[in-house]
């Protein structure tokens, strides 16, 4: 729409030119008349060319002109003045159609230089200077990157201008995951220029998340950069980044700083000044600032500043179990404490609000109010009764309300209870998740599909914890049917598709219980104990060859008096390694083809397979380096899980390169994501034992 209202104006303005030319030509024709047309014709000819000769001579001489001054300016400094920047704006009104072009042309140049000025130039009185502005601010031609910046950078902000608003955000959150603080100048250009206030914003919260470098010269430079980019702008986004810059200044999480701005934020929630900022947006903004303080060591100040705005949490179930998982993963506990004593009736009613507040009663010193809240949130969806023998109500069969409760019904009670388990397994809560499982193997048999599940989940809590004969107790009901009846095997095969992984970890249990007995001494096991070892774990993994885990326990198996052992076991990493090269390769094709998230945590992931095969067995170990690193670039890498197992393999690759002291500190930035995970914690103590 601007640019055909733009066109429209140029067609005005050239037909007003040509009327006047008409006109100019009638007069001269009226004056020639009375002399003779020999005489004339060639005076007329030679009048016109050598008027537009000369026209044509100063029209160049004049855009020349134009040109080298722009060049001086541009080679004599790279930014032009505010006076300048309008005075050019002013010009996109003028009646010269040569000098509209001139100004537009020269406001291209500029760029993000002249962005601001253009914005404002959108509700101008002149509406020839209005249409330009718009044309010009919605348009290809604003450079939102910067020969500076890097290639990643540069390839990220191609027609980011362009885009729509969905497009635009996808471009910023890849920004926000550059590593090496590489997208900080480009978010901060997006902050300042993007015509978005929710996008604006979210660029400069993605700035605010970037840990500080340890450098002081290196925080200097960058402070310098996010203040050359965002200086005299009145957005709220460049205020938070001229604090942030301060703060990079300084080395430290400027408080009272941050409160101020917080406040003024509250402000404009209060009086509804602004359609952009309300309770969720200040919320956002607080979480990302108290864990800029928390990672700084400024747990007070955090703390401070969630507690005085608490009130903007709404009082609904989802917004209070979000606020609540945040501050529990914050260590923020007093929190939690006051959001349930503010909301007892929604935390009653809601089994992963009251484990959150069990767990900061817990970690509050309140032990007994801890427990008691435990066990109420356990009883919240309860199974039905099962009725006694001698009453007259079916053998067998669960009740509710006096009627025979479906398997639907279970099922359904018994997700609940599953879905809590996890959450509780992910916070670390392990007694808490067992207790929810073992209610849901007690009421649902493995005729159910989440019954079965239930016990694979304990198994797994058991084997993480090394319970190796608790795990394969859980599981062994499913394998003994599994054997005996094709039936209850095709039915499992059909509904989950996770049989062959449940056999897998059932076998691989079984060893593991043989090697604990013998506290993983080899040479205590008789050699039909170690062969039988062996045998188990070389059919856990033809069950479930993806499981790099137990092709890497296999490996740390030595039998002198088998040799056949190692060669078969070097050739199946071998062979793995060839695999999950090739996966490589076809994904980086697809990642080159097309750039979707998808793809590229497909790579992800099977460049973190890669390299914890070959750190954990043999191989190129730089390789596994490089293919870990990048891992880390690409594909969820927000997730915390999914980070921190990154984390725990790059660690891993360190400690096979014999770089021991990088490889305890980058478990432990791993354990800071999931600092409950006992395998990793298990990795941190190998990695200290060996330094």
């Amino acid at each position: 729409m601007y640019l055909a209202d733009f066109n429209r104006s140029d067609v005005r303005q050239r037909s007003g030119v040509r009327a006047d030319v008409a006109s100019a030509t009638a007069k001269s024709a009226e004056a020639v008349a009375d002399r003779s047309r020999p005489q004339i014709k060639p005076r007329i000819a030679t009048v016109i060319v050598g008027w537009f000769l000369i026209s044509s001579l100063v029209l160049v001489q004049v855009a020349r002109g134009d040109d080298q001054a722009s060049s001086k300016a541009q080679t004599s400094s790279n930014r032009v003045t505010d006076e300048e920047i309008q005075d050019w704006i002013e010009k996109l009104g003028s009646d010269s159609y040569a000098t509209r072009m001139r100004a537009r042309n020269q406001l291209k140049r500029f760029g993000l230089q002249a962005f601001d000025a253009l914005r404002e130039a959108q509700n101008h009185s002149d509406s020839e200077i209005l249409s330009a502005a718009r044309y010009l601010i919605g348009s290809l031609q604003v450079s939102w990157s910067e020969e500076t910046d890097p290639k990643e950078v540069r390839e990220i902000l191609v027609e980011y201008g362009a885009q729509t608003d969905t497009e635009r955000l996808a471009r910023i959150q890849l920004l926000g995951r550059l590593p090496d603080r590489m997208g900080i100048a480009a978010l901060a250009r997006v902050a300042r220029f993007d015509r978005t206030i929710q996008l604006s914003r979210r660029a400069a919260m993605l700035v605010l998340k970037q840990p500080m470098a340890e450098d002081v010269a290196q925080r200097r430079q960058t402070a310098e950069r996010i203040e050359e980019i965002v200086s005299g702008n009145d957005r709220d986004a460049s205020k938070w980044l001229s604090a942030y810059a301060k703060d990079l200044r300084e080395g430290t999480y400027g408080a009272e700083r941050w409160r101020e701005l917080v406040e003024e934020q509250r402000q404009i929630v209060n009086t509804g000044a602004s359609k952009n900022v309300d309770s969720a947006s200040v919320i956002e903004l607080i979480r990302t600032l108290a864990s800029r303080a928390i990672d700084e060591g400024e747990t007070d100040a955090a703390l401070a500043l969630v507690g005085e705005h608490i009130d903007l949490v709404p009082p609904r179930t989802n917004d209070l179990v979000e606020h609540c998982d945040w501050a529990t993963r914050h260590g923020l506990y007093p929190i939690v404490v006051e959001l349930y004593q503010q909301n007892l009736h929604l935390f009653e009613e809601n089994a992963d609000l009251l484990y959150a507040a069990a767990e900061a009663f817990g970690q509050t010193g309140r032990e007994d109010e801890s427990q008691r809240l435990a066990k109420q949130a356990l009883q919240i969806e309860p199974f039905p009764v099962v009725a006694d023998a001698g009453e007259d109500k079916p053998d067998q069969e669960q009740q509710e309300d006096g009627q025979a409760v479906s398997d639907r019904r279970l099922q359904e009670i018994g997700y609940t209870h599953f879905r809590v388990a996890r959450l509780l397994r992910k916070r670390g809560r392990f007694q808490w998740a067992e207790r929810e499982l073992r209610y849901v193997i007690e009421h649902c048999d493995i005729e159910l599909s989440v019954g079965v599940i239930a016990r694979h989940d304990l198994a797994m809590i058991y084997s993480e914890q090394l319970r190796h004969a608790e795990a394969t107790d859980a599981i062994e009901p499913i394998v003994d049917r599994l054997s005996k009846d094709r039936m209850y095997q095709a039915r499992m095969g059909n509904n989950m598709g996770s049989v062959n992984q449940i056999r897998s970890l059932y076998e691989y249990e079984t060893a593991m219980q043989t090697l604990a007995a013998v506290d993983g001494d080899l040479d205590r096991l008789s050699p039909a104990e170690l062969q039988g070892v062996k045998e188990r774990l070389q059919l856990a993994y033809r069950y479930d060859s993806q499981n790099i885990d137990i092709l890497i326990k296999m490996f740390r198996i030595s039998d002198p008096a088998d040799p056949d052992w190692d060669t078969t076991v070097r050739k199946q990493i071998s062979q793995n390694r060839m695999k999950l090269e090739k996966q490589i390769a076809d994904a980086e094709k697809h990642v080159k083809e097309n750039v979707i998230e998808e793809w590229k945590a497909l790579l992800a992931e099977t460049l973190n397979q890669y390299a914890w095969l070959v750190a954990n067995t043999e191989g190129d170990f730089d390789r596994a380096l490089k293919a870990s690193q990048r891992s880390l670039t690409m594909g969820n890498v927000e997730d915390p899980s999914s980070r921190s197992a990154r984390l725990d393999t790059l660690a891993r690759c360190y400690f096979a390169l014999g770089e021991i002291e990088t490889a305890i500190e980058t478990q432990k930035e791993a354990l800071s994501l999931m600092p409950h995970s006992p395998p990793m914690l298990r990795q941190l103590a190998e990695f200290e034992a060996a330094r």
